[in-house]
């Protein structure tokens, strides 16, 4: 299996429930703190879904109600991943990476296809 990388913001719920998924299966996986090591560029458009780009941000996160995302109009999913890059706190967590592919959040019957 490729390495396993799972982005986090340590105050995160959903971040701490996957991280203790992954431990409880007994994956090993390398932590990164998702604000202070943002995913690359390459890694975020493999996760943002291009028919449903919006599903990539933090709702919860300040600058997501600042910008008033939920009302925004992207036209490229170039777009959504400039403005994930520049504004991390916006990424919906966890961001689970293995090799070239990724999914954002946490649900545990995903997490298990994912990970097969």
């Amino acid at each position: 299996m490729s390495a396993v990388k799972v982005y986090v913001k340590t105050s995160c719920r959903s971040c701490q429930k996957a991280v203790g998924y992954l431990e409880k299966k007994g994956i090993d996986f390398e932590q990164v703190d998702i604000l202070k090591n943002p995913p690359a560029k390459k890694l975020l458009e493999k996760a943002v879904d291009a028919s449903d780009p919006k599903s990539a941000f933090n709702v919860r996160s300040k600058e997501y109600k600042e910008k008033d995302i939920a009302n925004v109009s992207f036209k490229t999913k170039k777009e959504v991943v400039d403005l994930l890059r520049e504004n991390p706190d916006m990424i919906r967590r966890p961001l689970l990476a293995r090799g070239e592919k990724a999914i954002l959040g946490f649900d545990e019957a995903d997490y298990a296809t994912f990970l097969r």
